[in-house]
């Protein structure tokens, strides 16, 4: 894939032009599409959904006519969606307790099972080395450690109640688990090991580890954010929603955290001790805000809204530009390729959209 590292910062520079510098692959799949992901050594932009299947499109023919299924999950939903660490395929996890390794020819591994339990999480270390980096998965108590290649590092149990979020830090080196009352924290390695808690009371519904490894940061059920500052433990508390801001995407240098669950795109502005008391940036009015993704190398932040429309806003002006509308449900996942050239995103009834900034 061409690189195209410009190609969405000169689009969000013309937000007065009637033409802006990219273009739209749009379709509708029969069921919702639970997340989105790109194999990116295989050329494939992968749109898992809820019936269970992987669908695939390719980068170098987004106007083909036929879209690939891959069947992963036969008679169950899927319920995550994750780039396997080779870029070949991908990983997935479904209400049949199965987590999967997929690749984009069909062939297909099964890497862990959990009787009884649901495989809602699934995350890969972003470490730099991707064909070595840990996978983690997370199905009711449980959350399970691998090598790339599927075998078992650790499993862990010991979380007061459901996982209900994984996170790796920036290195690869340690795993963060939400769950009711907090977080637990979690060394990478095959050892024993004691859990580390951050205690708040309430009930955690998304995590995400800062990339500068500062921060822990969560979603409540209180419609809050809240997060730790790993230096001291401080507890920080951001509250004002009007939903739960499950969205959470941080910029490359760990400075901005973009949130959904309001009517605009929340970000954060993380230096120093951190984002409490502070007042926040507001990008791309519009419906309510359901995801967001921040681009890997500007700092421009998509978002994805209830009502299907997708914008890009730029934090550089506070300006945004709408992009695309993707049918009329909630957008539920958004995922930039690597090199920040193309927006994968999907929605709540099926519709799903690949749009190139390099076009």
């Amino acid at each position: 894939m061409p690189a195209a590292p410009d190609a969405a910062q000169a689009a969000a520079t013309q937000a007065g032009a009637t033409q802006v510098g990219f273009r739209a692959y749009l379709w509708q799949f029969q069921a919702g599409v639970v997340g989105v992901a790109a194999a990116e050594a295989a050329g494939m932009a992968g749109f898992g959904l809820g019936d269970g299947s992987i669908a695939l499109r390719p980068f170098d023919d987004p106007e083909a006519s036929n879209t690939r299924r891959l069947i992963v999950h036969p008679d169950a939903a899927l319920l995550a969606l994750a780039a396997a660490p080779d870029g070949e395929g991908f990983l997935s996890g479904g209400d049949d307790g199965r987590l999967m390794r997929t690749a984009v020819d069909g062939s297909a591994e099964e890497l862990a099972n959990v009787p009884r339990k649901w495989v809602e999480h699934v995350v890969v270390a972003d470490n730099g080395a991707t064909r070595d980096s840990l996978v983690a998965y997370a199905a009711g108590k449980r959350v399970g450690l691998l090598k790339a290649d599927g075998r078992e590092i650790a499993v862990w149990e010991d979380h007061p109640s459901t996982v209900t979020g994984i996170a790796f830090n920036p290195k690869g080196k340690r795993v963060v688990a939400a769950h009711y009352g907090g977080v637990t924290l979690w060394w990478a390695k095959a050892e024993a090991q004691p859990p580390k808690r951050l205690a708040w009371k309430g009930s955690h519904v998304a995590v995400t580890w800062s990339g500068d490894g500062r921060f822990v940061m969560t979603a409540t059920q209180e419609n809050e954010l809240h997060g730790w500052r790993l230096a001291d433990g401080a507890d920080m508390r951001m509250s004002g929603y009007p939903a739960k801001p499950k969205g959470l995407s941080w910029s490359r240098d760990g400075r901005w955290l973009a949130t959904s669950g309001a009517d605009v795109v929340v970000v954060w502005d993380c230096r120093g001790k951190g984002p409490m008391g502070s007042k926040p940036v507001e990008l791309s009015h519009g419906a309510l805000v359901t995801a967001v993704a921040f681009h890997p190398r500007h700092g421009l932040v998509a978002s994805g809204h209830a009502d299907g429309r997708l914008r890009l806003g730029r934090l550089a002006d506070e300006s945004s530009i709408e992009l695309e509308q993707v049918g009329a449900a909630p957008v539920t996942s958004l995922a930039w390729t690597s090199d920040g050239r193309w927006l994968i995103a999907g929605g709540e009834g099926g519709a799903a959209a690949l749009l190139d900034f390099g076009s």
